[in-house]
C-alpha cells in the first residue's frame, strides 16, 4: 500500500478563477452624477444613491463591520444624512449590516424599504433552517480554510467574506408588485422580479437611467440556480421571466449596477448581458425537463446538458465561477417533480452505513476496497477514489487511511476546481477528514451568522414564538401534554404553545391550563426563545414575571433543543 507522503497534493488554483478575483478589488466605483457602489469590502455590494438632500443605501452589507468601513469611506464623498435604506433581498450578505446606518432608536419612523416577502424569507432561511445553511456556508465560501489554500481566492460573486456582528434592523415600509417612490428628490421605480431571492426586488433611477439590478443577474458568472449550501426552491423559470420584465422596464439603462461585482456601462452591452443571461437560465430549465420527460434520471441529465457555445464561452458573465448547469439540473428536477427517478428500488433504500458494510464485504473487504481506491487515484480518478473511501469510511469513522486518501482525492477535486463554491467544499471535506480544522473558530463564525438574541428582540412576538416547534425533541414528549402561555405586554399579543405528544402547536390566545405563563415583551421574551441564551440567564431578566410554576416551565423549555453549533459531519456519513 501506498505511504502517506505518496498522497501529497500540491496547492494550486485553476487559473480562470484566480483571474476572477480581480473583479473583486476594493473600491468604491462612480456611477453617472449621484450613484456610488463600494466592491470588495465583504461578499456583497453597498450602493449609495446620492440626492439633493440626502443619500439613499441600497443593501447595507454582511454585517456591522462592513456596514460601518463603507459609511466612513461613503463619508468621504458626501455628508448627507441617510434619507432611507432599500433591502433588495433578504439574504444576510445584504441586510445585516443596517445600523451602521440607521439608528435603531429611531427605525421604527425611518424608511427601511423592502419587498412584503423579505421577513418571512428571512425568518426562514437564517433563523428555522439558519443552523444548516449557515454551517454549510462555512464550506461554501471557503470560509474555514486558511493559508495556501485562499491564496488568490474569491468566493465567486465577492470577496472571500468574514462574519461579525449581525445588525439587521427589519424593514417599516414594504410593497407586492411595484412602487415608486421620491427620496432626497431622487425618483425611484422599484419593481419585484423574484429569481436567485423570493424577496427580491430592483430599482430603476428613470431620470439618470440607471438600473440597480439586485442579484437577479447575480454576478459575472452563471446564476446559482441552486445554492450548494440549501435554499428553497429557485424556479428558473420565474427568474428568466423577471430578466424579461427587466428589459423592457429597463431598456433605456445605460448603467447596471449590480449588488456583486463591478458595474457595467452601454445601453447595448447591456441588454446582450440580460438577454444571454436569461437566455442561459431558460435553456438549463428547458432542457431539463425535456430529458426528464424522456425518463432520464437527475444525474444523468446533468451530464446530458452543456450550454451552446455561445453562452459557455460568454465570459465572463456565464463561467461557472458560481453557479453552474451540473448543480443546478438536479434541484431543477427535483423542483419540478420531485426526488424520485420512478425505480421503486430506491423509494425504500437500504440505511448507507448498512449498504456501505455489505458493499465491503462483497468487494471483498477493507483491503481490496482501498487498494482499488488507491489504483483510481493513481490512475487519475480522484472521483472514484472518493466514492470507494466512502464505504469505508461509514463502516469506520477512524478509518484514518481511508480518510487520508479520501482528503487527497478532494483535494485534487478542488484545486482543479473553476468554481468557488466546489473548492471551498472539496478543501474543507479534506481538512475534516484530516483533522486539522480550528473547530472553536468555526463555532465563533457560526454564532456570528445566525440571528443572535439582540436581533430576535426586533421580530415579531408570533415569530418569537414560532421558533420553537421546530426544535422540539419529539422523542421525549411522546407521552407529554403541557401547555405554556406568552403574554407580550408591549404589543397586547397573547400566545399559546402545546406540546401534544411529539408535536409543538402554537396558537393565538392564552390557555386556560397552563403550567405557566411568561408575561414580558418582545426585548425580553426574544431571548428566552432564541435557543442561543441559556434559559436560566435569560430568566434572569428583569423584564420577566412568571405566572405559574417556575419549575414547570423550566422542564417544558428543556424540551427544546439550544442552537449550540458544531459542525456538521456530513462529509463522514
Amino acid at each position: 500500500m501506498p505511504r502517506d507522503h505518496e498522497h501529497h497534493v500540491p496547492v494550486s488554483i485553476n487559473q480562470e478563477l484566480k483571474e476572477h478575483t480581480r473583479l473583486f478589488e476594493r473600491k468604491i466605483h462612480k456611477i453617472g452624477e449621484n450613484v456610488y457602489c463600494a466592491v470588495g469590502y465583504n461578499l456583497a455590494n453597498i450602493i449609495m444613491v446620492e440626492g439633493n438632500d440626502g443619500v439613499i443605501i441600497v443593501d447595507t452589507g454582511m454585517n456591522l463591520d462592513q456596514g460601518q468601513q463603507v459609511a466612513a469611506d461613503l463619508k468621504k464623498i458626501t455628508d448627507k444624512p441617510v434619507a432611507g435604506v432599500i433591502y433588495t433581498h433578504h439574504h444576510t450578505d445584504h441586510v445585516q449590516g443596517t445600523e451602521a446606518f440607521v439608528d435603531v432608536k429611531d427605525a421604527a419612523s425611518f424608511p427601511i424599504i423592502a419587498h412584503e416577502t423579505l421577513m418571512p424569507e428571512y425568518i426562514h432561511e437564517s433563523g428555522f433552517i439558519g443552523p444548516i445553511m449557515s454551517a454549510r456556508a462555512m464550506s461554501m465560501y471557503n470560509s474555514v480554510l486558511d493559508g495556501e489554500d485562499v491564496m488568490d481566492m474569491n468566493a465567486g460573486i465577492g470577496p472571500l467574506f468574514g462574519p461579525g456582528i449581525n445588525a439587521f434592523i427589519p424593514p417599516t415600509q414594504t410593497f407586492s408588485d411595484a412602487m415608486n417612490i421620491t427620496l432626497a428628490g431622487v425618483r425611484m421605480e422599484m419593481h419585484y422580479v423574484p429569481s436567485e431571492a423570493h424577496s427580491e426586488l430592483c430599482i430603476y433611477l428613470p431620470d439618470s437611467k440607471i438600473l440597480l439590478s439586485a442579484e437577479v443577474i447575480q454576478d459575472h458568472c452563471f446564476p446559482n440556480i441552486y445554492t450548494v449550501r440549501g435554499a428553497v426552491y429557485r424556479n428558473p423559470a420565474t427568474w428568466y421571466r423577471s430578466i424579461d420584465a427587466i428589459r423592457g422596464f429597463a431598456a433605456e439603462a445605460e448603467h447596471m449596477v449590480l449588488q456583486h461585482g463591478t458595474p457595467i456601462s452601454g445601453r447595448d452591452y447591456i441588454q446582450q448581458v440580460l438577454t444571454y443571461y436569461r437566455d442561459a437560465i431558460q435553456y438549463t430549465h428547458d432542457q431539463t425537463l425535456r430529458y426528464s420527460n424522456k425518463g432520464y434520471a437527475k444525474d444523468e441529465v446533468a451530464k446530458l446538458i452543456k450550454l451552446p457555445p455561445h453562452l459557455e464561452n460568454f465570459s465572463p458573465w456565464l463561467r461557472p465561477f458560481y453557479g453552474s448547469v451540473k448543480h443546478s439540473v438536479p434541484q431543477i428536477v427535483c423542483g419540478s417533480i420531485g426526488w424520485f427517478d420512478g425505480d421503486p428500488c430506491y423509494l425504500d433504500p437500504t440505511p448507507r452505513i448498512e449498504y456501505a458494510k455489505r458493499m465491503v464485504r462483497l468487494m471483498g473487504g477493507r483491503e481490496k476496497v482501498l487498494e482499488e481506491a488507491e489504483r483510481a487515484f493513481t490512475s487519475g480518478d480522484p472521483q472514484f477514489t472518493t466514492e470507494l473511501t466512502s464505504y469505508l469510511i461509514r463502516v469506520n469513522n477512524d478509518d484514518t487511511g481511508a480518510r487520508k486518501l479520501k482528503a487527497a482525492a478532494f483535494r485534487l477535486l478542488g484545486y482543479a476546481a473553476i468554481n468557488a463554491t466546489w473548492r471551498g467544499f472539496y478543501l474543507t471535506a479534506a481538512r475534516v477528514l484530516e483533522g486539522t480544522l480550528d473547530l472553536d473558530s468555526i463555532y465563533t463564525m457560526l454564532g456570528d451568522v445566525l440571528i443572535s438574541p439582540e436581533v430576535l428582540k426586533r421580530f415579531p412576538a408570533l415569530t418569537q414564538v414560532e421558533a420553537l416547534p421546530i426544535r422540539l425533541k419529539a422523542e421525549e414528549t411522546l407521552d407529554v401534554n403541557v401547555s405554556v402561555g406568552f403574554s407580550y405586554s408591549d404589543v397586547n399579543e397573547y400566545y399559546t404553545i402545546e406540546i401534544r405528544r411529539g408535536v409543538a402547536e402554537v396558537r393565538s390566545g392564552l390557555p386556560g391550563n397552563a403550567v405557566a405563563v411568561v408575561i414580558g415583551t418582545r426585548d425580553s421574551i426574544g431571548p428566552l426563545l432564541s435557543g442561543v441564551t441559556p434559559v436560566a440567564e435569560a430568566l434572569k431578566n428583569t423584564g420577566i414575571k412568571i405566572d405559574g410554576s417556575m419549575d414547570g416551565l423550566i422542564k417544558f423549555l428543556g424540551y427544546f433543543e439550544t442552537l449550540y453549533q458544531k459542525f456538521p459531519n456530513y462529509f463522514l456519513r
